[in-house]
């Protein structure tokens, strides 16, 4: 008699979970798979998944709270998975834990590619991100790339950020400086300069994105640094843009290790324009070590991507444009201005429009020297309002500058950072070689000039090794970790010291340890004068100084040396430069204690790729002449 119903309890049990009815997240969730969204290339980018060092892909988000599935950072599909079900699941509250308010990009990835198959979406009521979107949402995206700048170890290569540019007002213009700026950076905690150079190596800060206004970051490149911005507009659509700003609004809370070679503010800036408009490939092109330079030339380079672009010049590049615009009495009352510190008796006699145009150029200058001064109390400050209390005045209005784009400085027309280099060296003491190299980064005084700075160099990981037939063997001639030079000439109106410092190993050339390694520092502080423009002729003239530790030998393993240097540099064209350096030093305890080098170097470029140099040194102890083939990319 209990055998019907022992089978119809057997029935039951063998239908199991498949006699429960499917929940709506499982139906999407099924439908997401059979669509295999997870493979779809925007998903990735929206979890910032990357090809790993050694294959495959994992994200570089270190934040695990950006991820809803505890193997989210590993796995596209269990992460697809979870966030449909988190979408689906009882209302939340407050607005910070709705995931649709806290994810709105994936919520609209998800509409955008379901919108056929589901018609009932969980929709939530997120008034703060509403507002977020509403104050950053535009019409375009701009990458901007601010100039070099040698006084910040991190800005020393450049920097790239982007820009949010805004629909016209309701007048029909555009107003610029109420775009958004976004920004990714490290979150640096210390002042140390060594301390800061390890911990970005070593991806030790951690990366974060802001988001500002746009003047706030005109203000900080444009003014307090004197940097020219160079403004990419990029091919997006509107909603791209909206979805930019939602992927931005999710990564708010997020971070990365920050990484100063490698995941850095370019390569970021990048990795979120691409998970907004994934048609966009630019990432998968660049180097494995990237520099801010690199990702505008290949921005600029990626058919269709670069609608138009524009230049914008810094408040020094203002300065100098109108001081060059005056005649000569109208620059000897300019700088009556401030060595007599007198406004008044300084442009009594100069016309209306003399005296407009040495107020504008006074005004100019106090915002490029005393940047932040001027915002405050001090003397500074004073001093400027009484130059803009005497400019109201003068009633002939501030015409528009118009400052030509200078063709030289544009960055997405320069060579590539890195350079290899081959090449041979005769020498007098018959220590002929073969010499190769490798440079990481980034240009130095004898490379093309289009698109870095005239009178400012930078080097960084530059190996070059040698094989002479009486030696028998491979030797490292030269690392340079790090070469910094900055060369700017006096003028008038800039006093600024002209500098070099080098952190690096060498030959050690001494009787006692002809040949021996030593690792140290090198560098030179003086003054450069600009002699003639066209050839445009630069001299520097200082103090040159050199401390060296050798490891090996039976000499003296701590060699020291310092006396006076020469510097010549001659840009015939912007392809062919020529330098002529002049060192005559006093050594302590060495070998030579009197010694005297001096270098002729002449390079031709044939174009952003390929160049050829020609060197001929005449040292103490030897006499070189060295021809290399130079390839930048």
């Amino acid at each position: 008699m209990f055998q019907p119903l022992f089978l119809f309890l057997n029935l039951l049990l063998s239908l199991g979970p498949t006699a429960q009815a499917q929940t709506p997240a499982d139906q999407v969730v099924a439908i997401a798979l059979q669509k295999n969204l997870h493979q779809e290339r925007q998903w990735q980018k929206l979890l910032h998944f990357e090809p790993g060092f050694f294959g495959g892909l994992a994200t570089q988000i270190d934040s695990s709270e950006f991820f809803f599935s505890p193997n989210g950072g590993q796995d596209l599909e269990a992460e697809l998975k979870a966030t449909i079900q988190v979408f689906w699941a009882a209302p939340l509250t407050p607005e910070e834990k709705i995931p649709q308010c806290r994810y709105p990009a994936r919520y609209q990835f998800l509409k955008n590619h379901l919108k056929d198959q589901i018609k009932d979406w969980p929709d939530r009521a997120c008034p703060r991100y509403e507002k977020f979107l509403n104050a950053l949402r535009g019409e375009s995206l701009s990458l901007v790339f601010s100039s070099f700048y040698l006084n910040n170890p991190s800005s020393a290569f450049g920097h790239t950020f982007v820009r949010i540019n805004k629909a016209p007002a309701q007048d029909g213009k555009r107003y610029e400086l109420l775009d958004y700026g976004i920004n990714y950076a490290a979150t640096v905690n210390t002042d140390n300069v060594l301390v800061y150079g390890f911990k970005g190596m070593a991806g030790l800060f951690p990366g974060t994105y802001t988001s500002l206004p746009y003047y706030y970051k005109v203000r900080e490149y444009n003014n307090a640094e004197s940097r020219d911005l160079w403004e990419y507009e990029l091919n997006v659509t509107p909603a791209q843009v909206e979805m930019y700003v939602a992927h931005i609004w999710e990564l708010g809370p997020a971070y990365f290790d920050y990484w100063y070679l490698t995941e850095n503010c370019s390569y970021h800036m990048l990795t979120s324009i691409e998970a907004a408009a994934p048609q966009v490939d630019v990432v998968s092109k660049l180097k494995k070590w990237i520099i801010p330079s690199d990702t505008v030339k290949a921005v600029w380079d990626s058919p269709g991507l670069v609608k138009s672009f524009h230049y914008r010049p810094s408040v020094r590049t203002e300065f100098f444009h109108r001081y060059q615009e005056m005649n000569s009495a109208e620059q000897k009352a300019f700088h009556e201005i401030f060595v007599k510190n007198e406004i008044e008796k300084s442009i009594t006699g100069l016309s209306e429009d003399s005296q407009r145009k040495v107020l504008d150029a006074a005004m100019d200058y106090m915002d490029f020297k005393f940047t932040s001064e001027v915002a405050g109390e001090g003397e500074p400050a004073l001093f400027k309002r009484k130059l803009l209390a005497r400019r109201s005045q003068v009633s002939i209005p501030t015409p528009q500058l118009k400052i030509d784009v200078p063709i030289r400085e544009q960055p997405h027309l320069g060579h590539g950072s890195r350079r290899w280099s081959l090449g041979a060296v005769a020498s007098a003491n018959g220590d002929d070689a073969a010499i190769i190299g490798l440079k990481h980064a980034l240009h130095d005084h004898l490379d093309l000039v289009t698109g870095y700075p005239e009178y400012a160099a930078i080097t960084f990981g530059d190996f070059r090794f040698s094989y002479s037939r009486l030696r028998q063997r491979t030797e490292l001639e030269d690392l340079t970790l790090v070469a910094v030079t900055s060369y700017s000439p006096l003028s008038a109106v800039s006093k600024a010291f002209s500098w070099r410092l080098k952190i690096g190993a060498e030959k050690v050339k001494d009787l006692n340890c002809w040949g021996c390694h030593g690792g140290g520092l090198d560098g030179s502080v003086g003054y450069t004068l600009k002699l003639t423009e066209e050839p445009l002729i630069t001299a520097f003239a200082g103090i040159r100084a050199s401390l060296f530790y050798i490891p090996t030998g039976p000499g003296n393993r701590l060699q020291a040396g310092a006396g006076p240097a020469a510097h010549v540099r001659v840009r015939w064209t912007d392809q062919f430069i020529t330098t002529l350096d002049g060192w005559y030093r006093r050594n302590h305890e060495s070998d030579f204690e009197i010694f005297q080098e001096y270098n002729f170097s002449n390079q031709y470029s044939f174009n952003p790729t390929w160049a050829v140099k020609l060197v001929g040194t005449d040292l103490q102890y030897d006499k070189k002449a060295q021809a290399e083939l130079l390839y930048f990319y």
